[in-house]
């Protein structure tokens, strides 16, 4: 078994203190002492800091300075280096003090004479030696906490700090930066195909091929899974596209060997820089690189993608889906439209053979909504909600098939009780339309289309803009008609009396404004 081998300087000038020691540590077996000796001050200092001594047993009062000040030099210079101090019978407090500045121990020149000198030896070596071993720890700490276990290269959490550094360096010199996330392609069927020792393997060797074709200047992380990042100080677009490439290829153009297995595994990169415009802090590198590598891995994979390049592309796919969705809302729109006048058809033609002589009431209902469409175009409202008005008139009367027909067909005066039934009507036809699911927005209309201005009407009594736009552009439309047209019951007044009612009656039963508008379409028309 070899000896451990131990250098010591002692730094006394008193030669037969220097004999002692030497022949009292010379007893150890186990151990081979190389010793070296300091006569003074200066020379003490040259030889510390020349050469890395496992100990230092040093005479309280070396020629030149004091044993005490001494110490703190050696301390100060952060040499690293034990000391036991030697102290005269009687000096003990001087070797407290010692320790209290740095020294490991102390020793009365009585005690180099015996095993006492021994055993502070093997202690100072020993704390030593736990230092170095707690030091060669931290380092080793210190570099798991930065570094991947399975691959060697930083972890994301240091990569982050280094970027966040480089960013700031970059802003601060007016040089480019640029970064790189890769992803290993299909990386998932590897694991499952192969096992997940195979993939660590395939892992670390990637991290190898990243090593060995970035420069030293570069920084290469593992920023999780399958995923990778490299920071390129100093590095504009162009010149960080060319070493994507070059690592693409190289990744393209490689087989992962190990035991009876071989696998090609492709590599996608984003690229960002800090010329893109949206970069305002390192964060943004990250978000950017991320968004060029998705860009990149829709391409296809096996892809370089840039930033730039995936902002244009996002920009015109976003404009296809768009127009996409639009020609399929029209599409959908028309078929829907057609399907709102085939059901409003459908539903005439199930009034009129339920009940007989109910042509006059669907004939009553296309001239008012003819009237609707050219007050809701005089009134400028936009395309689709002239049609739901028109819907709304075509259908605003359908809940008359829940009034008995003795009253529809009565000539003389209604009495308060039937009166009070037709007023039903609005109700019942809103009822039986919601069950198609297709008029909603015509609901309001048709419910409403006889509430007043001036909140006399039926059936909630709203008043004024309370009632909906449409409602009130209905009961102008309606109300015209009915005193234009011939009935059993009644006579059709000439258009000017038609108009004289509606001005009479605007601001109490009618909007005022649109029953202006309307006044004005009449008036063109005759």
């Amino acid at each position: 078994m070899s000896k451990q081998s131990v250098s010591i300087l002692l730094a006394d000038s008193d030669l037969s203190d220097i004999d002692i020691i030497k022949s009292n540590l010379s007893a150890y077996d186990d151990i081979n002492f190389n010793f070296d000796t300091a006569r003074s001050d200066t020379d003490t200092l040259d030889k510390v800091e020349g050469k890395k001594f496992d100990l230092v047993l040093m005479n309280q009062d070396p020629p030149g300075i004091n044993g005490i000040k001494m110490l703190k030099e050696i301390s100060e210079r952060k040499l690293g280096m034990p000391v036991i101090m030697i102290v005269a019978v009687g000096e003990e407090k001087l070797g407290v003090e010692a320790m209290d500045k740095g020294a490991y121990d102390y020793l009365t020149r009585e005690e180099i004479k015996n095993q006492s000198l021994n055993r502070a030896v093997y202690r100072a070596i020993q704390r030593k030696k736990l230092e170095n071993d707690i030091k060669e720890s931290l380092v080793k700490l210190e570099k798991l906490a930065i570094r991947d276990g399975l691959t060697g290269l930083y972890n994301q959490f240091h990569l982050r700090e280094v970027i966040k550094n480089e960013f700031k360096k970059a802003k601060r010199h007016l040089q480019p930066m640029s970064c790189m996330m890769l992803d290993l392609d299909h990386f998932k069927s590897v694991n499952d195909n192969h096992g997940h020792q195979f993939g660590d393997y395939v892992l670390a060797q990637s991290a190898g091929i990243l090593r060995s074709i970035v420069r030293d200047t570069d920084f290469v992380a593992r920023y999780g899974g399958e995923e990778f990042f490299v920071i390129l100080p100093s590095t504009n677009l162009k010149g960080s596209f060319i070493l994507a490439e070059r690592i693409r290829v190289a990744f393209a153009n490689n087989v992962f060997k190990k035991d009876n297995i071989s696998e090609l595994v492709t590599v996608s990169i984003g690229i960002s820089s800090t010329t893109d415009n949206n970069v305002l802090n390192d964060e943004d590198l990250i978000a950017n690189a991320d968004k060029s590598l998705y860009r990149a891995k829709w391409r296809g994979r096996n892809n370089v993608c840039t930033f730039e390049e995936a902002e244009v592309e996002e920009a015109i796919t976003i404009r296809e889906e768009f127009q996409k969705m639009e020609d399929f809302y029209s599409r959908l729109r028309n078929i829907n439209e057609n399907i709102k006048e085939n059901c409003i058809e459908s539903t005439h033609d199930i009034l009129r053979e339920i009940e007989k002589g109910w042509d006059y009431i669907n004939e009553h209902s296309i001239r008012v909504s003819r009237y609707t469409e050219k007050l809701t175009r005089e009134l400028l409202m936009a395309g689709e909600d002239i049609n739901i008005v028109k819907r709304a008139a075509l259908l605003h009367d359908i809940g008359m098939i829940g009034i008995n027909s003795d009253i529809l067909r009565k000539r003389d005066k209604l009495t308060t009780i039937e009166y009070n039934a037709i007023k039903r009507h609005s109700n019942i036809g809103v009822k039986i339309m919601e069950k198609t699911k297709l008029f909603e927005k015509e609901l309001p209309i048709i419910l409403y289309h006889h509430e007043r201005f001036d909140g006399s009407g039926y059936p909630h009594r709203l008043k004024g803009d309370t009632i909906p736009y449409g409602a009130r552009i209905l009961a102008v439309a309606e109300a015209y008609d009915v005193m234009m047209s011939n009935t059993d019951y009644k006579k059709a007044v000439s258009p000017e009396n038609a108009i004289a009612e509606l001005k009479e009656c605007a601001g109490t039963q009618f909007d005022p404004h649109i029953v202006d508008t309307f006044v004005k379409i009449v008036d063109k028309e005759h």
